[in-house]
């Protein structure tokens, strides 16, 4: 509904969009409710599977990307493989929480992923578009430390008073809301830059869809149980294209955006279907 909004009524999401990082503050404030930070200590016991999510956040959807190099536009080509080395939305922890899966681990990867983000984007966008891209490292962990050290930390104070006993009830279909106006507000600005060039965003769309596919598949075979699939799938395909977004524009320009926007639009959508799947027998 979010990402249908955003195409046939843009306006809100115009007024939403300087909203957007305290949106994702509350977001991650709200699903660190039910995160004990105690669960974190089984994080090196895993090294391996987190070592392969890694592989299918970062290499993978790059080197994929580069195999349609030929037949895309050279601006929206060098926007793909940015958007495709970002590192995974801090948001997966709500989503991955929604879907029934496995919320610390989510938290884990998305923590990882943005702390190798500011080395892992300049060097694959190097290797695979043969463009320098300068990440600012020390605003990276700013930006990391806004948007999930501490809203962590509250979340923790919150947990330590019992207040999140009440708070947790309402966390789940509050965080669905606000993914939606979250989402309302990345998709509106782009419409128009969509609409100017639907026949590279069809040719874009299509090789996005066959990756996440693809990824979804491997997700799954990686997982050892129901919530470790759920947890997995949503991680690899669910990217911080508001990141890649804002290096595109800054170095690329406009049509390097629809990168973002490509991917912001499908893993949306794919979404439902994985939701529904999510749903269905658990283990």
């Amino acid at each position: 509904m979010a990402v249908v909004l955003g195409f046939i009524w843009p306006t809100p999401g115009f007024f939403i969009k300087p909203f957007l990082v305290y949106i994702l503050m509350i977001i991650m404030t709200l699903s660190g409710l039910k995160i004990n930070l105690a669960d974190l200590k089984q994080a090196p016991k895993m090294w391996r599977q987190y070592l392969l999510v890694l592989c299918l956040i970062f290499i993978l959807p790059s080197l994929f990307i580069f195999l349609f190099k030929s037949a895309l536009d050279k601006e929206i080509y060098v926007g793909l493989i940015l958007a495709a080395a970002a590192p995974a939305a801090v948001s997966v922890v709500a989503i991955t929480q929604i879907l029934g899966g496995e919320s610390i681990k989510a938290l884990v990867v998305t923590t990882m992923t943005h702390l190798l983000s500011p080395l892992m984007i300049p060097f694959l966008v190097l290797i695979f578009a043969r463009q320098s891209v300068a990440v600012d490292f020390w605003a990276m962990l700013i930006y990391i430390a806004k948007i999930v050290l501490i809203p962590l930390f509250v979340a923790q104070v919150i947990r330590y008073f019992k207040w999140h006993e009440f708070l947790g009830k309402l966390s789940a279909n509050t965080n669905t809301i606000l993914l939606m106006i979250l989402i309302w507000g990345i998709i509106a600005p782009a419409r128009d830059l969509v609409w100017h060039n639907k026949g590279q965003v069809i040719l874009a769309a299509g090789i996005v869809l066959l990756l996440l596919i693809v990824e979804i598949v491997l997700s799954v075979w990686l997982g050892r149980t129901k919530r470790e699939d759920v947890t997995w799938v949503v991680v690899d395909i669910y990217k911080n294209f508001t990141i890649s977004s804002l290096i595109a524009l800054q170095m690329f320009g406009p049509l390097a955006v629809l990168g973002s926007v490509v991917f912001s639009v499908l893993d949306n959508l794919i979404i439902v279907p994985v939701q529904w799947w999510a749903k269905r027998g658990r283990n």
